[in-house]
This record gives structure tokens, sequence and C-alpha cells, in this order.
């Protein structure tokens, strides 16, 4: 899976372009790996490879910032020139940039299994990460009420595997009192 390589290194290349992560895909895409193999696993009938160059594609979109085109929107643009650079099978291609497209579960749906590994692998990740939630709240956005509507839409996506879901749910309430907390406790801190 030479091309799986390529993507990562497509990848990392933007991120290091850019200069900097203020999104943490850095640490974000790896945590989505782990979780793209575990879903692998648990369903073989998804195509690895589909699956695999979709998590390393599926943000290709983010950088560079600001902007006003969604990222999932740009990564298909992004994805697209990438395998046909490759000369990737065309049919192939489609899927991948299908999974690129619905990840974020908003304006396109994803339909096939390995999209619905990709969308629930995006969220499941961030819940698993140990520090973007906080990272975000600290860096990104001013306080955890942004970043809470985050966690309910990752919770909300991880409805793709019910059975995981609920596998996942302690962690998705932990992480919601966490952020309530944290949010209070800047505010004390405020006055």
């Amino acid at each position: 899976m030479d091309i799986v390589e390529n993507a990562r290194r497509c990848f990392n290349l933007m991120v290091d372009v850019f200069g900097s992560d203020p999104y943490y895909m850095g640490s974000h895409v790896p945590e989505m790996e782990r979780w793209a193999h575990h879903m692998l696993k648990r369903f073989p009938e998804a195509d690895e490879e589909i699956v695999l160059l979709s998590v390393w594609l599926h943000d290709i979109g983010h950088y560079p910032v600001p902007t006003d085109v969604d990222h999932a929107v740009r990564g298909v643009e992004r994805s697209r020139e990438f395998l046909e650079r490759k000369n990737y099978d065309s049919s192939r291609t489609e899927k991948i940039l299908h999974c690129v497209r619905a990840h974020r579960c908003r304006d396109v749906m994803p339909e096939t299994i390995e999209a619905k590994i990709i969308a629930f692998t995006d969220s499941a990740s961030h819940m698993t990460d140990q520090n973007l939630y906080l990272s975000l709240v600290r860096e990104v956005y001013d306080g955890p009420e942004k970043v809470i509507e985050k966690l309910e839409r990752d919770y909300r996506d991880l409805e793709l595997f019910p059975e995981i879901k609920e596998e996942l749910k302690p962690l998705y309430e932990a992480w919601k009192r966490l952020l309530i907390n944290y949010g209070k406790a800047n505010r004390i801190l405020e006055d």
C-alpha cells in the first residue's frame, strides 16, 4: 500500500508547509488511523485501502486557514488532484472522494461502509485524543461552549455504529463534565 504512505506524506507536507497545526491534525489523523484499523477488524467487508487512504486525505483541505470554503469540499479537490497524479483507479477515487466529502455528516451523508467508518472514526478519534478538546478550548475558541457543541456533533455521528457509540458513552459524558467544569473554573479566574 505505497499509495497510503504517499497520502500520509502528502498530508504531513500540508501541515509542514502551513508552518503550524492549529487544528491538531498531527495528533488527530494518527489517532484516527488507530480507530480505522480497529473498525477494519470489526467490519472486514470494508475495503482497507479505501479506508486508509481516506483517513489520510479526509482533512487535507484544512490548511491554509482562514478560508470560507468547507475543508471537506476543499479536501475533495485536493484528494482528486493527489489521486490523479498517482494515476489511481478512477472508480476507487470516487469512493475515496465520497468518504472525504461525507466525513462531517453535514450536507452529504456517508453511504458506503467505508464512508461510514471514516465519519465514525473521525468523531471517535476526537474523543480518544487526550488533548484535542482542551487544546481547542484554550487555543482556538474563547471558552468551552463551541467545543461542547463539537463534542455533541462528534457523539451524534457515532450513531453510524450504535453498538460502539454505547461503548463510548462514558467517555462522552466524562468529556462533557470536564469541559463544563473547565469553563466554570476559567470564569472564576476571570473574576
